[in-house]
This record gives structure tokens, sequence and C-alpha cells, in this order.
């Protein structure tokens, strides 16, 4: 199964739950994963590459040696309309690089030139030779997960972390995956979000002049599937008696009656008997120890870490409290 991981709001903790998805999966099953970064910040990468520092510096040699998603649009360059034969040559064992992460993880590294790559990606795809370029490239990002997967096992799941923006290379993300998660924080932008999915996504109440020019007509048009909403993640709340606080519970309640009301004008967007509005409290501590140190959810234990200057605390009880709706949540998946 590919899971996207996607809000069209920064700052819901996208990239951090993806990390958490994936090692905590791959350690609890023993399966592989695929974690595929497209942010052009490439913060997952970091991460996953051993954290603040030293994952900086082994993404910046990977960016440099183009061994990177960046590098493999760079290679469609030359092949548009076709895979290229080397889509695996970028995926990288994390596990061998990053040796606190579960075995089975791999990684397909972030890279900042996506943003320039979208414009070309943009270009390539409006032409009108082939007929089918807009799908052809539209399908780059499916093309290097099912060879992945391929390569790995058909019991393989995919995690791709997605930039706020719904650019091209979102665009990509969208047709490469099964599945959507959306994170959402307990606010007004992320209730807004929820409307922007419906229509950047999924076409609704999009005006009748863009026609089939917008990315669902457009999809329709050329058969691509576009993923069907899994799970929308209640992130960040804050806890009394382990539930969301009144003014949290207001907000999510709010987001919940948006989804449903695009459930309602478009119930082919979602799983069946989807979506479920896991609980997730905020992360405190824990959240920036797993970064900056690059280590798993899994090996934290409470105490004092080293972060930068500093030493925060992770204490035991929101610990406890994390880890719990986190399992729940990998429970549906």
């Amino acid at each position: 199964m590919r899971y996207a991981v996607w809000n069209n709001k920064g700052g819901v903790g996208k990239t951090f739950l993806s990390f958490v998805l994936a090692t905590e999966i791959a350690k609890e099953r023993g399966i592989p994963i695929v974690l595929v970064d497209m942010c052009p910040q490439a913060n997952l990468s970091e991460i996953v590459l051993g954290g603040n520092g030293t994952g900086s510096e082994r993404l910046t040699s990977l960016i440099q040696t183009r061994q990177t998603v960046g590098g493999y649009f760079d290679s469609r360059l030359q092949s548009p309309h076709g895979k290229t034969g080397h889509e695996t040559d970028y995926l990288l064992d994390a596990h061998v690089i990053n040796s606190a992460l579960p075995e089975g993880v791999h990684l397909v590294a972030g890279d900042p030139s996506l943003e320039l790559q979208a414009q070309v990606i943009n270009q390539i795809s409006s032409q009108t030779l082939p007929a089918n370029s807009w799908q052809t490239v539209h399908s780059w990002l499916l093309d290097l997960t099912t060879s992945c997967v391929e390569k790995l096992g058909p019991e393989t799941m995919v995690f791709i972390d997605c930039n706020p923006s719904f650019s091209a290379y979102t665009e990509l993300s969208m047709v490469a995956a099964e599945a959507l998660i959306i994170p959402c924080s307990s606010d007004g932008s992320s209730a807004r979000a929820v409307d922007n999915v419906g229509s950047l996504l999924y076409g609704l109440q999009v005006d009748s002049h863009y026609g089939a020019a917008n990315f669902s007509g457009r999809a329709a048009q050329f058969g691509l599937q576009l993923p069907r909403i899994h799970a929308v993640v209640l992130n960040r709340s804050t806890q009394y008696n382990q539930k969301a606080s009144k003014a949290f519970t207001a907000m999510f309640d709010e987001i919940k009656r948006r989804v449903g009301a695009l459930k309602e004008a478009k119930p082919d967007a979602f799983v069946p008997s989807g979506p479920t509005f896991p609980d997730v409290p905020d992360s405190h501590s824990v959240a920036i120890v797993c970064s900056h140190k690059g280590l798993p959810l899994y090996a934290i234990k409470p105490g004092q870490y080293d972060v930068h200057n500093t030493r925060p605390q992770v204490n035991t009880e929101p610990l406890e409290r994390y880890r719990t709706a986190v399992n729940t949540l990998i429970a549906t998946i």
C-alpha cells in the first residue's frame, strides 16, 4: 500500500508523523518500508539520515551526487515518457546509513531542486505530443515507487511525505499514492484546508471555466486513480484526563463536519467505512529528540537529551500517551 501524508497547510506534523509511522511499522511488522521525501526542504531525509547535523551532512552529499528524488527526475528529463530502468538506484537502505533505525526502512531522499523541477514538469506535461504527455510525466513518482516495491517485495509499504503546496511535485505524489492521511491541527486553517483538499485534489467547487484543466479533471481524462482518504489525524491536541481539551474538541468537531461534507459530496474519495479520526496528542519534547537524534519513537526513553545547547526532558506520561495514540493509528493501516 502506498500512502501520501498531505494537507494543504504547513506545520501540522506531516514529516514527523511520516517518520514515526514508517519506523514503528517496520519494527512491529518486520516488513519493508519506503519513505519518499517529496518536500523541497527535505526535513524527513535529515531525520532518517541521522538527525540534525549528521543527517544534514549526509543529505548534502546525496544532493551533490544526485542520489535523490531530484536526481531521479533529472534522469527522467532524458526519458520523460518511459522508465529509465535505473529507478531503484535511488533507493537507500536507511538502516545501513543510520543504524538506530529498524531494518527494512528505506529512503528516497528529498531535494531542494524539486522547486525548479516543478516548472520543467509543467512544461513537459503540457506538450501536445505525445498525446499522453500529461499522464506519463505525472506518473514519474509512480514509476519510481512501483519499481521499489517490485524490488523489495509485495508486502512493502510506501509513505510519501508531501509539501503543503499543491505544486507539480505534489501532483506526482498524489498520482503515486493509493491512500491519503491528512494531519490536522486544531485551528481554522486546518478546517479550511479540508475544503482545499476537496477542490485541489478532487475538483470540488472548481470554477467551470477551468473544466478538465484542473488536476482531478486531467487525472480522470487519462484514467489515473487518485488516493482515497484513509485517516484525518487530529494532531497535536492538548489533553486533560486523556481527552482533548474543550477548545481543541470544538475545532476538531468543525474539521470533522467539513470532512463529512466532503464525503457527502464525493463519497468515492474515501476508503470503505472511512475515514478514521485518530486523536494524537502533542508530542512535547519527543519530536524534538527524535528529529535531532535521528531516533525512532520506540527507542526513546524517559530522561534528558542533549539538543544543541539545551537538555529537553522527555517525561514518561506524555511519551506513553503519544505511543498509545500512534499505535491506535497504526492498527488501522
